[in-house]
């Protein structure tokens, strides 16, 4: 019954409910054994259709989340030679099998940005034994900022990305994707930074020149 086409569920549970009343009626107008036997078959009659409005109800009326609304935010930006200019602001690249990532250190603030150029390899990476040299720059960092552009993604990226965007105590992170029809970058799911990170984020920003699309 389960495999059945759900118009065709629908169609028995309708037949079903016709022989029912049909049975009804019938067992009025019978006497002895035939009686008992009429009564049987409303039994069946009645089990098969409770079945199969449950089974028929379930696929009908199946609950169909709302998609959550997140504020979007979108900037200017210019991917060309992105690399060569946080190299050249300091930033330490780290080549990974899904891009590149790097990482500034500025007084007790770690700034992260993270390059994905392969959708795939970045969600089916194996986890890696942290770079010592790493650790020990980030060991005296009370603050951390980082964003993540996606060049390379698919729809069930972006599906993902809104739960990128979180804001702590001490962390405020952000996952973004490039659009190519726009040649914008594009915040799914913007956080208004608190005061504590709004110069953070504003420096990272300027880091990448990212300007606000209004």
């Amino acid at each position: 019954m389960n495999k059945m086409k759900l118009k065709y569920l629908w169609i028995s549970v309708a037949i079903s409910f016709v022989i029912g009343g049909g049975l009804i009626f019938l067992v009025t107008q019978t006497e002895g054994v035939w009686t008992n036997i009429v009564i049987t078959l409303i039994a069946i009659d009645f089990i098969f259709m409770t079945i199969a409005i449950q089974i028929a109800s379930t696929r009908t009326f199946k609950f169909k989340p709302k998609p959550t609304n997140y504020p979007i935010q979108e900037y200017e930006f210019n991917k060309e030679n992105i690399d060569n200019k946080l190299k050249k602001l300091g930033y330490k690249q780290r080549n990974t099998d899904y891009g590149y990532s790097y990482l500034k250190v500025v007084g007790d603030v770690a700034y992260k940005i993270v390059l994905v150029r392969n959708n795939k390899k970045y969600f089916s990476q194996e986890e890696q034994e942290p770079q010592p040299t790493t650790n020990k720059d980030l060991q005296k960092c009370k603050k951390f900022v980082g964003v993540e552009l996606f060049f390379d993604y698919d729809d069930d990226t972006l599906r993902k990305l809104p739960d990128f965007c979180l804001q702590g105590q001490n962390v405020y992170y952000a996952g973004l994707y490039y659009d190519l029809n726009t040649n914008t970058l594009v915040c799914p799911n913007y956080i208004e930074s608190s005061e504590i990170f709004k110069e953070l984020l504003a420096n990272i920003h300027t880091d990448l020149n990212l300007k606000e699309i209004e």
